[in-house]
């Protein structure tokens, strides 16, 4: 069987310890390629096998990032962008150059650049697409009050949350995560969890360099064969029938069906407002804005 290569992760970090830490933090199952100049890595780019983009937000000169993080936003607009920032003094304004620019997420040396929480920041950038793609088509179909449940799904996918997981971080018990779904069929927040990781699931696999093994690493399943076990589950379908038959509009049309359509009857008086506008880099990791200095 020919083996089929790894993912891609791009990098161009000037210190030495920031390329060490996204190193450890990319793992075995990602290949780390270095460069040293934002031509090298368009040009990497050009060859149409990275999976992730980590850059300074400043360079080794003091000179905001900005303009290349853009260049790739604007050739490769679906490739996440992680930036590498600092807290340093006057650093604020290059954060939010860069979060302007396009980065997907923001990595602080020194608070989350190492060990789990630069994993996790690696992680949730690989899996910003899908979410956000989940999340467009999932939300008209929501009543307004369960919205935050529908962006904590999706945020959590790859810790595989209980439903009392749920209640508890939206500070609500699980009687009321069932009756904001009562008015969109009869789905329940347990099965709307799976379904989100599912779909978040087949979205990754979109890309042709990710196997089933890869996502199931990202979204925190037990191994492949269980992440393959509740798609087929879910959808009566395997990894290569998903692929070719639709891939995430295939999925996310199933999970519409089981939905079914919203019941306006039932709807609280928001409706018709607009709910808080959902970024997949909010929810996969920092929210893309300089922290605040406290004292």
């Amino acid at each position: 069987m020919e083996r089929v290569p790894k993912p891609v992760v791009a990098v161009l970090l000037h210190a030495a310890d920031a390329r060490a830490n996204v190193a450890v933090g990319v793992g075995a199952s990602l290949a780390v390629r270095q460069h040293a100049s934002m031509d090298e890595l368009l040009a990497t780019l050009d060859e149409g096998r990275v999976d992730l983009v980590v850059v300074d937000a400043i360079d080794a000169a003091g000179r905001s990032m900005a303009p290349g993080i853009r260049a790739i936003r604007s050739g490769f607009p679906t490739i996440p962008i992680l930036a590498y920032c600092s807290l340093s003094s006057g650093a604020s304004a290059t954060v939010l150059d860069a979060a302007q620019a396009g980065a997907t997420g923001l990595v602080f040396r020194g608070l989350d650049d190492a060990g789990y929480a630069m994993r996790a920041a690696i992680r949730s950038a690989r899996q910003h697409s899908a979410a956000q793609r989940v999340h467009d088509a999932l939300s008209p179909r929501l009543p307004t009050a369960a919205q935050p449940f529908l962006r904590y799904a999706i945020s959590r996918a790859g810790d595989d949350p209980t439903v009392d997981d749920a209640a508890r971080n939206l500070g609500v018990d699980r009687k009321t995560l069932f009756n904001w779904l009562r008015r969109s069929g009869s789905i329940g927040p347990r099965e709307l969890i799976n379904w989100t990781r599912i779909a978040i699931g087949v979205g990754m696999l979109e890309d042709p360099r990710r196997t089933a093994e890869q996502v199931a690493m990202d979204l925190g399943f037990a191994s492949g064969t269980a992440f393959r076990n509740m798609l087929r589950r879910y959808t009566r379908a395997n990894c290569s029938e998903i692929r070719v038959g639709g891939g995430l509009d295939r999925v996310l049309a199933m999970l519409a069906a089981r939905l079914g359509p919203l019941d306006p009857l039932g709807e609280p008086p928001s409706i018709g407002a607009r709910p808080p506008e959902f970024r997949a880099g909010d929810a996969f990791g920092r929210v893309l804005e300089a922290p605040q200095k406290t004292g």
